[in-house]
């Protein structure tokens, strides 16, 4: 039997969807893109697309392998300037959970992560 994916998003990550959902429904835009960046990288790995695998080697891995306790991770190229994060978890004998970590909107805002 084959192991099923299962999306979740990081509780960091939760916080901030449920928090712009409230401003949309208060007609606060501001967050409107962000918030679409996110359902986006959910539709991906729906839809049982993989991201690029990121070396162990480089910085951006250590950042998130020290806020975030991965042994694993993989970027989605969202839009041109926006990237998400996740990881693969075990979650039991027929599941993976791939838990996206974060979503940057502009590439610098993963550049200083990444010390490049």
């Amino acid at each position: 039997m084959e192991k099923g994916f299962v999306v979740q998003l990081s509780p960091e990550l939760f916080k901030v969807k449920t928090e712009i959902e409230s401003e949309l429904l208060n007609g606060n835009k501001t967050n409107e893109k962000l918030y679409s960046l996110i359902l986006k990288a959910i539709e991906f790995l729906k839809e049982k697309r993989t991201g690029l695998p990121i070396s162990k080697k480089l910085p951006i891995y250590n950042y998130y392998s020290e806020k975030y306790g991965i042994t694993n991770l993989f970027m989605i190229k969202l839009t041109k300037g926006s990237r998400g994060f996740y990881t693969n978890v075990s979650g039991g004998q027929m599941k993976i959970l791939q838990i996206i970590l974060e979503v940057e909107e502009e590439h610098k805002n993963y550049e200083k992560k990444g010390h490049y």
